[in-house]
């Protein structure tokens, strides 16, 4: 596992290196190819789900099927999905990854790549933005609508 983590450390490096703030996009990327894994190999369903009710479910899947992280809530705001995320069992590696790029932005967060990248399909574009909860090990991850 700790090979694991420094390679994803080391890959997520060099997309920083390569692309500066562009690697946000890379990512969002990767969120879609996650995405397409779980529909396929766990069972993910978003189609025909409301935003909420879908990324709850996305939420599921990486809390009960992944063990990924502790807890997953979502709460609709308006035209804001804000998901809050505690016990991320990624959180030293990702913490690895801000120091050794120098970025703020925690931006190879699966869940939220993955929740971007479902409500992309959804026809759902939506800026993101994300505030680690050091205490908790987590993250409020807040998804804007575009209209």
């Amino acid at each position: 596992m700790r090979l694991m983590s420094l390679m994803i450390a080391g890959m997520a490096k060099s997309l920083h290196e390569m692309f500066g703030e562009a690697a946000l996009a890379v990512m969002s990327e990767t969120g879609r190819s996650i995405l397409e894994i779980l529909e396929q190999e766990m069972g993910l369903k978003i189609e025909g789900k409301e935003p909420a009710a879908a990324l709850a479910s996305i939420g599921r899947t990486f809390t009960e099927e992944l063990g990924f992280v502790g807890s997953f809530a979502v709460k609709q705001d308006g035209n804001r999905l804000i998901v809050t995320v505690q016990g991320c069992q990624g959180w030293d590696m990702t913490q690895a990854v801000l120091k050794t790029t120098g970025m703020e932005t925690p931006f190879t967060c699966p869940i939220m790549n993955v929740c971007q990248a479902a409500l992309i399909r959804m026809g759902r574009p939506a800026r993101k933005s994300i505030v680690p909860i050091p205490a908790a090990h987590g993250s409020t991850i807040t998804f804007t609508l575009v209209e």
